[in-house]
């Protein structure tokens, strides 16, 4: 694969800082969107989940006027291409009054792809605000694949639940 296409999947998660490919690191380029306004609240983390030779990573929550920021990172310890469909709704968060929020995508190229042993890291921008009286966060993604020798899709959900919201009072919005 080519740099142009690793810049395109930079760019595809938005905010994408970098893809990291073992042993090397890559910096690539990536910009928020034009919408996207400063966090008000950033919290770390150190959530992981691992399934199907897949590891997802969130380190970072940070709440902006307009959106919710989530930093992840998703190994991909497979032999094959793991892809993430954005236009079809295979990464969303739900806060715990039930509403959802999309992720921020260029309608041009709506696919994340991560190639076999290498990680993405980015920055995933979900549009909209969360509700001040929002505690908790869940963050649902779907990756797909095709095992070798075969046309069939496989896929494996990932399901990080009661991520905990706490904001610190002196970022909260004042009336």
């Amino acid at each position: 694969m080519n740099l142009r296409l690793f810049a395109a999947i930079a760019f595809l998660s938005l905010v994408c800082v970098g893809c990291d490919s073992n042993p090397l690191a890559q910096k690539l380029p990536g910009g928020a969107p034009a919408t996207t306004t400063s966090p008000t609240v950033t919290e770390r983390y150190d959530l992981q989940m691992n399934q199907s030779e897949i590891v997802m990573r969130l380190t970072e929550v940070a709440l902006a006027e307009d959106s919710t920021i989530l930093t992840l990172s998703i190994t991909n310890g497979r032999r094959e291409v793991i892809e993430i469909d954005t236009e079809k709704e295979h990464i969303f968060i739900y806060d715990d009054k039930n509403n959802k929020y999309n992720l921020a995508i260029p309608p041009d190229n709506p696919l994340i792809q991560i190639p076999p042993g290498t990680t993405l890291n980015g920055q995933f921008v979900f549009m909209g605000r969360l509700l001040p009286e929002v505690n908790s966060i869940r963050l649902e993604t779907r990756m797909e694949w095709v095992r070798a020798n075969s046309s069939s899709r496989q896929w494996t959900q990932f399901d990080m639940r009661n991520i905990e919201i706490s904001r610190n009072s002196e970022n909260d919005p004042t009336n």
